[in-house]
């Protein structure tokens, strides 16, 4: 299967990007493929009529994919600007785009006890408006998450490596 991986952060030490680079050494078999979301042009309609080249290529890689992986932190109780941003790429048009249909997991993390529960809540309500097909599961969130990764970045909580590969299992088949 083919694979889009999303990550809400990109600063040198992301935890998410340290979650989505796990996933993929869960199941190799995947062909993975991780856009650069903060390079992206801030969505706006004037440019939407002649999309940028990066934008060209983000939508064909979704039309292409079998499904998405996102993982993201929470930022002020929602969702990273720079995710959003490239959702609102994708979105277009309105009930008819790339993502209508597209099986999406979502995977937050935090710091806090919450693992980012609300960016989970709102990242489903925005993707419900695109109709993407959001795996029906229990949410994956995955709290204190500065005592999952060890300081090359590697997930060393065992339960919590137990979960997401259950997690991870359980969309591929249902996107299978």
């Amino acid at each position: 299967m083919k694979i889009l991986l999303m990550s809400g952060s990109f600063h040198s030490e992301s935890k998410s990007i340290a979650i989505l680079n796990a996933v993929k050494t869960y199941a190799p078999e995947h062909e993975y493929i991780f856009p650069w979301l903060d390079k992206f042009p801030f969505y706006c309609e004037d440019l939407s009529a002649k999309k940028p080249n990066e934008i060209l290529e983000l939508i064909n890689t979704v039309k292409t994919c079998d499904g998405i992986i996102i993982c993201t932190p929470e930022y002020n109780h929602s969702v990273p600007a720079v995710l959003k941003n490239a959702i609102d790429w994708l979105s277009r048009p309105a009930f008819n785009s790339v993502l209508k249909a597209k099986p999406i997991t979502i995977i937050t993390q935090a710091s806090s006890p919450v693992g980012g529960a609300r960016a989970q809540a709102h990242i489903k309500l925005i993707l419900d408006s695109t109709l993407s097909t959001i795996y029906p599961c229990h949410e994956m969130m995955i709290s204190g998450i500065d005592n999952i990764l060890d300081n090359s970045r590697k997930i060393v909580d065992r339960k919590i490596e137990s979960k997401l590969k259950m997690h991870l299992l359980g969309f591929f088949e249902f996107i299978g």
